[in-house]
């Protein structure tokens, strides 16, 4: 049998993120193994929004705990614990690692390949896009603001709604549907929580093509080292 080539998912919630691993695996390469590793692994949901509760002007991350609940935090304040796993996950000795988490992330140390979502998103969307509107969703209305200016950054004008993909499907329906008809060149779930059931209910209800971001970085990863 031939060895496994291990790879860290980091999710800058909780692991093991059961929500998230089974549409992951389906789309790596054969000889890949995911080993997870959680940012908050040794945190409450209080301690969590008692010590990483954002202050004004801080980027706004939202996530889950291993119990299937929603963690609203700072995701300044998250970047030493999510550093952490990445130190640990190369001591473990991961060949690549990916932070499951479309938010902005600061230069981090790293000695193996370091896969960011947001970056891969931006960029595929961009030039998918050519020139046209993109709509986007966003798990939490508090993230509206920050996604228009990342997206903005990145060269793409976007239409934002938001659905957190830790409440249920059918937030994420409503909030589609509300894009029917809309002038878009397609729809990007910009959170990594957002599932392939999701992605096909939110296709169904916008009418417009989706592009979601745990495939993404999945095909990615499989084509560097697959």
């Amino acid at each position: 049998m031939a060895r496994h080539t291990r790879i860290a998912g980091i999710t800058v919630g909780q692991s093991p993120r059961t929500d998230m691993t089974c549409d992951l695996v389906q789309r790596l390469a054969d000889n890949l193994e995911l080993v997870e590793y959680g940012a908050l692994d040794r945190m409450t949901l209080e301690q969590v929004e008692s010590e990483l509760k954002p202050e004004p002007g801080e980027e706004v991350l939202v996530s889950r705990m291993s119990d299937g609940r929603q963690a609203t935090f700072s995701g300044d304040k998250v970047v030493p614990l999510v550093q952490a796993k990445i130190d640990q996950a190369e001591a473990d000795g991961c060949r690549a690692i990916i932070v499951l988490c479309t938010g902005s992330f600061p230069e981090l140390r790293h000695t193996v390949p370091l896969i960011f979502p947001q970056p891969l998103l931006h960029s595929n969307a961009r030039a998918l896009a050519g020139g046209r509107r993109v709509a986007v969703m966003v798990p939490d209305p508090s993230q509206i603001e920050q996604a228009r200016e990342w997206w903005s950054m990145s060269g793409v004008e976007v239409d934002i709604v938001s659905a957190s993909p830790y409440q249920g499907i059918d937030g994420v329906t409503r909030a589609a549907a509300t894009l029917k008809g809309a002038d878009d060149a397609f729809l990007c779930l910009d959170c990594m929580g957002f599932t392939l059931a999701m992605r096909d209910a939110a296709r169904r209800a916008s009418g417009l093509d989706v592009l979601l971001p745990r495939t993404l970085v999945a095909s990615v990863v499989s084509e560097l080292l697959g």
